[in-house]
């Protein structure tokens, strides 16, 4: 470990969350599990003095966990972004600290959303006032990706295409090349531009789907900020829920209150026919390297299907 832990931010923290407290050490343990790369690392701080847990025992042995995470630039940069709406939008994780390709934040409770369970209502609140905080792209800083023309192209051509060659040989050639066509078109589809030029523009989580959210006694925690995006908003709904389901009414609701006026008439329907087009064709590469060819060419379907709704 080259980089510090107990930093006066950390300690701050400790001590503000735990009043009287007084962090003495910690231990590091590596995190594993889902699909993250770099190093994750669960912090755990020992503390000593007097701190608010009157029905414990023996409060000064409790600890406090946080995680500590290799991060990119633009992760740091959209969890900062999003800090202002704490606490009220109370699925943002509290950033403690943060450096030069890392950051810290409290180990989130709960378990990860079970994949049909309906999400806390408080997701779809957090999510409205982060979207209307920052419609129009206002006032967020150039390291986080603009989802645009020029950005699409981009991820289809270096990244999506070069990301199916490892994990052909697990389905049949013709699926493969069906693929690559398929992100080749969608690369340059004229629909994709237009849509994206009449989408207003916000942060975004980016990659809000069960995994990401973690619920203890219905209060979720949105975490893994590493695909912060400026983009489309209905990109952090399309990936959970339809377009007709209670969430998306909630966050409708939500939006005259926070903005003082009502979701633009089509602005989610035509985000949705977008996120229908950029969710599978940025998942495929993780769909062709971890599901069966069944599930594969569903995506394909998918994508041409959603070329297809955008003219």
């Amino acid at each position: 470990m080259t980089d510090p832990i107990l930093t006066p931010a950390v300690r701050a923290w400790a001590a503000r969350t735990r009043p009287g407290a007084r962090v003495t050490g910690c231990t590091v343990q590596p995190l594993t599990g889902g699909y993250v790369s770099g190093r994750v690392e669960r912090v755990t701080l020992q503390l000593t003095g007097d701190h608010a847990s009157a029905d414990m025992e023996n409060p000064e042995n409790v600890p406090m966990e946080l995680v500590r995470k290799d991060v990119p630039a633009h992760e740091i940069a959209g969890l900062r972004a999003a800090q202002p709406l704490r606490p009220d939008a109370t699925a943002i994780p509290e950033l403690v600290a943060w450096g030069e390709a890392w950051l810290m934040t409290p180990l989130a409770p709960g378990a990860a959303l079970a994949h049909g369970q309906a999400p806390p209502p408080a997701l779809f609140d957090s999510l409205a006032a982060l979207h209307a905080r920052y419609q129009g792209d206002a006032g967020l800083p150039a390291p986080i990706p603009r989802v645009s023309p020029a950005w699409w192209r981009s991820l289809c051509q270096h990244w999506v295409v070069p990301g199916l060659r490892a994990p052909a040989a697990r389905h049949p050639a013709a699926v493969t090349e069906r693929a690559r066509s398929l992100v080749a078109r969608a690369a340059t589809w004229p629909g994709a531009a237009a849509a994206l030029a009449e989408l207003p523009a916000t942060l975004l989580h980016g990659d809000v789907h069960p995994g990401n959210i973690l619920v203890e006694e219905g209060r979720p925690t949105l975490i893994d900020w590493g695909s912060a995006r400026v983009g489309p908003a209905a990109l952090d709904l399309a990936n959970l829920v339809p377009a007709d389901s209670p969430g998306v009414a909630r966050y409708a609701a939500a939006w005259p209150a926070l903005t003082g006026q009502p979701l633009p008439d089509g602005v989610l329907e035509l985000g949705y026919r977008w996120a229908a087009l950029q969710i599978p064709v940025q998942y495929l590469p993780w769909t062709a390297a971890h599901r069966p060819t069944t599930a594969f060419t569903k995506a394909l379907d998918q994508i041409d299907q959603a070329l297809a709704h955008l003219t």
